[in-house]
């Protein structure tokens, strides 16, 4: 996918997590890329079957009446039992000396009044029968929801059997009266004694999202599907539930908390290329006449922009704004240096700076189109595409022939994947500017969206030709020929870009994926993600391509690392929220590695089975 849009950094990110499958997942996925492939089976049948073919729910109203119908029952019944309990009580208060021992029949004193030492001296069998008998009593005052007394019943099982069952019996009416906590300690006990008791695990994965514990939440609910072979339902639409308040709750606490940063070089080094240039110098008026402060170090600035001292950069175009505010009038390019630190603000996610940036510059000057184009860059970013149509319009009536707008547009349209209007947009484009190489690159992908294959070709053949040294046209060429499956072709079109320009990290990235996805070769995939990190240390996407391939080869500390990099990486909330997606999921199921070994072993048997 090119990287030339109107909102770079939202393209750089669809294009990033496209071809590591991290963008518009539901957790199924996510969780299904962390685990053995034996394991994953159940899920990828999951993830790929259709919702149509799910069961039919039955008529709510015959279920309403249904349950009402139990709940009258089993209140009837609990009313019974509880008659029968005070019954025995009065006749063991009036009778002394009455023996303390209880017969399987129950025609002798309630069980619950036997000691600790008169339950040790039973037989197993009989100890199991009275706590059998004491957890269907128990079972009927839950249903009556009577929950004290059924949590009474089910302490007093539990005297005659540690049973699982009980435990999560009584944290099911723990549940019912909001005490999570001890909702969690009965589920624990359960789970000691049975570490594949679903039940229990979905009731304290329930108690844990409750009191906010999202990740421990998480993992349970993992936990249930990977042992039902994901066809829980339940525990797949929860645990996607809980992943999602996990992910955004600490993406916007991060995105309130961080101070503003500029994303990688390769980042903005993309960016900038789907722009003609970032403005343009100012001149002395008159030979020998200097320029004021402000335009000096706007000069400066773009000097700095050229040599990717995007920092120094930074720090220049600030002084010019200072120096702009005192000069005054005599600034030739006021407008220029509002607008470029309006860019730099939009780059570093600093949205209401950048809009008071770029609002200043078009007061200065309201024909200031290259305001214009970077206004819309931010609006995509917001995604407000109406607002974007708008300022394209205002920048096209200011110049209607100018390329870079028809360009902008043509990356409108195809974010709303209208194709066609797209195209044209690029045409016209590529015909206003022929020097301008991102229409072309863009044609290209686009025809290659809607099938034309053999004319996507033909437009990156020309454009070849015509620009055999921008190393970001072969990149681009590269990842149309990966898409179309043809790995040889294409690892040759990125390692002609890296010929080309050794400095930019993301044709090596993309030759590593290339080569890993075609042979498996993992060794010269890594060596090239960790040559595009020396180029570019904080390239996003060689950070997540790393995270991948060491997911696939069973490194999952290795992967986690790199996975908490990409999250430290992310530009947007948007971005970090899907990364901390995959992040809270490798570890989850990374966990469940550590912490179930026999269980993950038996599944793997069974699967092979």
């Amino acid at each position: 996918m090119s990287e030339g849009t109107v909102d770079k950094s939202a393209q750089k990110s669809a294009s990033l997590l496209e071809k590591l499958n991290l963008s518009e997942r539901s957790w199924r996925f996510y969780a299904a890329a962390s685990i053995p492939p034996l394991v994953a089976t159940g899920l990828a049948l999951w993830y790929y079957s259709s919702r149509a073919a799910e069961t039919p729910k039955k008529d709510d109203k015959k279920k309403r009446q249904r349950k009402a119908k139990k709940a009258k029952k089993a209140a009837k019944a609990a009313e019974q039992d509880e008659a029968k309990d005070a019954t025995a009580e009065a006749g063991s208060a009036g009778t002394p000396g009455a023996s303390s021992t209880a017969t399987l029949d129950g025609d002798e004193e309630s069980p619950e009044s036997l000691s600790d030492a008169q339950i040790a001296a039973l037989d197993k069998e009989s100890r199991k029968k009275l706590a059998q008998s004491l957890k269907s009593r128990g079972n009927k005052f839950f249903q009556a929801k009577r929950f004290p007394k059924a949590i009474e019943l089910y302490t007093q099982a539990l005297r005659f059997d540690e049973d699982p069952v009980f435990y999560s019996n009584r944290a099911a009416c723990y549940a019912a009266q909001d005490s999570h906590e001890k909702v969690i300690e009965d589920c624990s006990s359960a789970l000691k004694l049975e570490p594949r008791y679903v039940k229990a695990l979905m009731r304290r994965a329930q108690a844990y999202e409750s009191t906010g514990r999202f990740r421990d939440s998480l993992y349970d609910f993992t936990t249930a599907c990977i042992l039902e072979d994901f066809k829980n339902s339940l525990a797949a639409t929860s645990a996607e539930r809980v992943l999602k308040k996990l992910a955004e709750a600490e993406a916007r606490e991060r995105v309130e908390k961080r101070e503003p940063r500029l994303p990688s070089k390769s980042f903005i080094g993309g960016y900038l290329n789907s722009f003609r240039n970032s403005g343009e110098r100012a001149a002395a008026a008159a030979e020998g006449e200097e320029l004021s402060a402000a335009d000096a170090l706007y000069n400066a600035a773009l000097d700095l922009i050229a040599d990717q001292e995007y920092s120094k950069a930074i720090e220049s175009i600030e002084k010019a704004a200072e120096a702009a505010e005192k000069d005054g009038a005599g600034v030739q390019r006021a407008d220029d240096i509002y607008s470029l630190r309006g860019m730099f603000n939009f780059l570093k996610s600093n949205l209401d700076q950048a809009v008071v940036d770029l609002d200043r510059a078009l007061e200065i000057n309201s024909k200031h189109v290259r305001s214009y184009l970077r206004k819309a860059n931010l609006f995509t970013e917001k995604k407000d595409l109406d607002e974007v149509s708008r300022l394209l319009d205002a920048a096209g009536e200011t110049e209607p022939e100018n390329a870079e707008v028809f360009f902008q547009k043509g990356q409108v349209h195809f974010l709303k994947q209208e194709f066609s209007e797209a195209a044209k947009d690029y045409e016209r484009a590529a015909t206003l500017d022929s020097e301008f190489v991102y229409p072309r690159i863009q044609l290209g992908v686009v025809q290659f969206k809607v099938g034309q294959i053999e004319e996507a070709m033909k437009t990156f053949d020309a454009a070849m030709k015509k620009f055999p040294e921008r190393s970001d046209l072969y990149n681009y060429y590269g990842e149309v020929l990966a898409e179309q499956g043809g790995s040889d072709s294409a690892i040759k079109a990125f390692e002609k870009a890296v010929e080309l320009d050794s400095s930019n990290p993301l044709p090596y990235v993309n030759q590593a994926i290339a080569l890993f996805q075609s042979t498996g070769n993992a060794d010269k995939a890594l060596t090239l993600i960790r040559d595009a990190l020396k180029v570019d240390s904080e390239c996003e996407l060689a950070v997540a391509a790393l995270s991948q391939i060491y997911l696939q080869l069973g490194m999952f500390e290795e992967s986690l690392t790199m996975l908490r990099r990409a999250v430290d990486l992310a530009k947007s909330e948007e971005e970090m929220v899907s990364a901390i997606t995959f992040r809270e999921t490798t570890a989850a199921q990374f966990r469940f590695m550590k912490e179930h070994p026999e269980l993950l072993s038996k599944m793997m048997m069974g699967a092979m089975a």
